[in-house]
């Protein structure tokens, strides 16, 4: 199953696509992104599938912190290409990694994976569990325009 993860904001929006469905955002959450504050993802690993725990509004050039949190009793990877290149770091209860060159993670079974960098681009940035091949998603950072 291909999972959407939604993100937006006044010049970038990252959106999730449930179906046909946009999410839309609120005034008060523009003003949220432009406060500067760091920005998070909650994604959830179940049943071998990656679900949005909790988006929001994503602002380009802002600290992002995704939370994969493995409810599984196996192993998980995630893994994506849009983290080449980028300073990241992922940490756990047992383990911290940094720098540049990482290009994913592994969470066991139980466990929660903190992962923080800063996004630089626009653009349609898939991920997936490199362990089980039909694990995938895929984040969307689009440009909007401003008036």
């Amino acid at each position: 199953m291909r999972i959407h993860i939604p993100f937006l904001c006044a010049s970038v929006v990252m959106v999730a696509l449930f179906g046909t469905t946009l999410a839309p955002i609120s005034i008060q959450a523009q003003s949220k992104i432009q406060e500067g504050r760091e920005q998070q993802i909650e994604i959830v690993i179940e049943d071998r599938t990656f679900f949005l725990a909790k988006g929001g509004p994503i602002q380009i050039g802002t600290p992002l912190e995704i939370i994969v949190e493995n409810r599984d009793n196996v192993r998980h990877g995630f893994a994506s290409s849009m983290l080449s290149g980028l300073l990241v770091s992922g940490e756990d209860d047992q383990i911290v990694t940094y720098g540049k060159g990482v290009e994913g993670f592994y969470v066991n079974p139980g466990k929660t994976l903190v992962i923080r960098f800063t996004t630089e681009r626009p653009g349609s940035f898939a991920f997936h569990c490199d362990i089980h091949e039909r694990m995938k998603g895929e984040l969307y950072v689009l440009e909007v325009p401003t008036a």
